[in-house]
């Protein structure tokens, strides 16, 4: 996955150059995440995005992470409805809500820069929320979004931790998921869950120690999630089923 496919002109956002930048929806909603099938997720995220989708461990080099699992198929994300908004009671991960935005690391900079992708259709000059005033300073809406994301980012570096604690403790496990789809079958891989049997092996001060910390409730927030592949599958059915139907006859000679 990766993890910046919805940006395409990511530029650092400068006081002088975007000081008459204004940001709304965009006549797409959500329509950038079309294609994006895994989102990065944080672990404070997992009370609701364990109701919605199958929520799962991944490993980049040495290090693992979380992500929501939005899509059955490469470049297709389900969530994302016809018209570009996201499906109605489902929980929007913060991967998607900063978008245009996201915070990056600078060159020579010790500290991060918010930077925005150029190429979003909801970067105006006349309508939406301003990010500098006639003076040049931030706004109250960049100064809550410069919060929003440097929360995300540290959510995001906890979320390492976690899913690392998880990995040393030998939880973590490779494992597949079988779906059918309208009868056929589909298998998921390329990711990592947490074994039950070894989680229920752990020494009680380790159970206390993951209780203590949330992380507990967390792991069982992610093994609960995994049955939303069911939910995917059907929505994926629908889908298919919906675009056979809307598909125009044979004609007859």
């Amino acid at each position: 996955m990766k993890t910046l496919m919805m940006y395409e002109r990511l530029v650092p956002l400068d006081r002088e150059q975007h000081r008459t930048l204004r940001v709304h929806q965009g006549a797409g909603g959500l329509s950038f995440a079309r294609e994006t099938n895994s989102m990065l997720l944080a672990a404070s995220e997992l009370p609701l995005a364990a109701l919605d989708y199958p929520c799962v461990f991944v490993q980049a080099d040495a290090s693992h992470t979380l992500v929501s699992i939005v899509g059955l198929r490469d470049k297709e994300n389900l969530m994302i409805e016809p018209d570009g908004n996201w499906a109605e009671q489902h929980y929007v991960p913060a991967f998607v809500r900063r978008y245009p935005f996201v915070l990056a690391e600078q060159p020579g900079q010790a500290q991060m820069t918010v930077c925005l992708d150029e190429a979003f259709d909801g970067l105006d000059q006349t309508q939406g929320e301003a990010l500098f005033d006639v003076q040049g300073q931030a706004t109250p809406y960049l100064q809550q979004l410069q919060q929003f994301l440097l929360s995300y980012h540290q959510d995001m570096l906890a979320t390492a931790r976690f899913a690392q604690h998880l990995a040393d403790l030998g939880l973590l496990v490779e494992r597949s998921i079988d779906c059918k789809i309208n009868g056929a079958s589909m298998t998921l891989n390329g990711f990592k869950v947490v074994d039950e049997t070894k989680l229920r092996a752990l020494p009680p001060d380790t159970v206390q120690s993951l209780f203590a910390s949330g992380a507990l409730g967390w792991v069982h927030a992610h093994l609960l999630s995994l049955n939303n592949v069911n939910k995917l599958s059907a929505r994926l059915g629908h889908k298919l089923l919906a675009a056979t139907d809307a598909a125009p006859s044979p004609t007859t000679h």
